[in-house]
């Protein structure tokens, strides 16, 4: 399944970008408002924006967790190249808090 799953993240951050323009939220605003005063019906209306919130959220989650996940990844780079640094913080962000917190105190925070 690693062949589908690039193509699958490039459209999600297609769409996300997409949906995240203040042009393309005024348009469906309208397009919303439009539906109802034309005789759309209301359940349809809040059936497929339930679901079009549901899919564009997962789409962005996802898109955030890559972007989080690169950039914990510079971070523990750092950390390792820096001198003096402790290489066992690279990688917290997995930890328990306690063990978080058991390295914060080990530093003098």
């Amino acid at each position: 399944m690693d062949w589908l799953r690039l193509p699958l993240e490039r459209a999600s951050t297609a769409v996300s970008n997409f949906a995240a323009n203040s042009v393309v939220q005024a348009v469906v605003l309208v397009g919303c408002v439009a539906w109802l005063v034309f005789g759309g019906g209301e359940a349809a209306l809040a059936s497929a924006l339930t679901i079009g919130g549901f899919i564009l959220t997962q789409m962005v989650l996802n898109q955030q967790r890559r972007r989080d996940n690169a950039l914990h990844l510079k971070i523990d780079e750092l950390i390792v190249a820096m001198k003096g640094a402790r290489n066992e913080v690279a990688g917290v962000e997995g930890a328990a808090e306690k063990e978080i917190e058991r390295l914060r105190a080990e530093r003098g925070d």
